[in-house]
């Protein structure tokens, strides 16, 4: 039984990854539906206010009589209040359920076992933490801003082979272009933009590189882009002043937990970084190592632990580093 399990909570994990950028402020939610050892449907969460996983997977049946002896796999807990859709842990009840398996519980306080009881108060076998490791880290964007009631916190940068991140500038009114990386890792963190909420840089790289912070080397929807100085704070359109120079990081998250942000990939200069790395505030480093020797230039931070994985692209390198909790 636990094989089986596992092997079709992992089968709602791939299904759920299709959600990716797309479901934002909700969770990414994959479905199978088994009966006799076979999947007879599947679903995932595949637009911010269309029908959850559990719903779509329902609708992929022709026949709905198949529920009442069939087994519904959920990566997280099936919703338990009415937001843009109704309650999914209704709709299962409804539906005549036999069994229900999870992988995450809920960490939105408005579900958070909630939609557990709904099942089990109706007779509803449930099993829950089926690969919970993995059903967590798929969400970890959802829990980190529900659980720390601040965004998911991305640092990115690129680097040459010996560790420069930035031409020296001697002259401030001169623009200077170059590439660290390959254009096919430049596509690549496009698409790294389309999947996060929004894209933040500091003051001196929005004016220095005039940078479009979009992901038009890539589909999908556009981050909010944020602009960083030491005393303000651009959010979309909006404004902030910021009370403190030097200690003003908890604001900072405050200021885009309140603006529903799940999640920041920063792409600043070495400045707005420091800013991040001093203060602790990271949940995932991607390093970008170019294959290029500068000799001279403005020095990358140093990695605050070691890669927990690395990916070569067309001969340029990424180096993955994901916060332990």
């Amino acid at each position: 039984m636990k094989e089986l399990d596992e092997l079709y909570m992992r089968r709602c994990i791939t299904l759920a990854h299709n959600g990716l950028g797309s479901v934002q402020p909700n969770p990414m939610v994959g479905a199978v539906i088994v009966v006799d050892g076979k999947v007879v449907g599947e679903g995932w969460h595949k637009k911010y206010g269309g029908p959850h996983a559990e719903i779509n997977a329902i609708n992929s049946l022709s026949d709905k009589e198949l529920l009442k002896k069939a087994t519904m796999y959920v990566s997280l807990e099936p919703c338990a209040h009415f937001g843009k859709t109704p309650p999914c842990a209704n709709a299962l009840v409804e539906c005549g359920v036999k069994r229900v398996v999870i992988g995450s519980t809920d960490p939105n306080p408005k579900v958070n076992g909630k939609g557990i009881g709904i099942l089990r108060a109706a007779g509803i076998e449930v099993t829950v933490g089926v690969l919970q490791k993995e059903c967590d880290f798929l969400n970890r964007r959802f829990f980190t801003f529900h659980n720390k009631k601040r965004p998911y916190i991305i640092l990115k940068w690129a680097q040459t082979k010996d560790g420069y991140m930035d031409v020296l500038r001697p002259d401030p009114e001169k623009e200077y272009k170059y590439w660290i990386t390959n254009a096919e890792l430049r596509t690549l963190t496009h698409k790294w933009r389309s999947e996060e909420d929004a894209i933040l840089v500091g003051y001196n790289t929005f004016k220095n590189d005039k940078p479009l912070l979009t992901n038009r080397l890539y589909s999908g929807k556009n981050p909010i882009p944020i602009i960083l100085s030491r005393n303000e704070i651009k959010i979309g359109d909006n404004q902030f002043s910021l009370s403190s120079e030097n200690n003003s990081m908890d604001e900072i998250m405050q200021l885009l937990y309140n603006q529903n942000i799940q999640s920041v990939i920063v792409e600043g200069g070495r400045k707005t970084l420091d800013r991040f790395l001093e203060a602790d505030l990271y949940d995932e480093v991607r390093l970008l190592v170019g294959d290029k020797v500068w000799g001279e230039g403005v020095p990358a931070p140093s990695l605050p632990a070691p890669p927990s994985k690395e990916l070569s692209v067309a001969g340029d390198t990424v180096k993955y580093i994901f916060r332990q909790k």
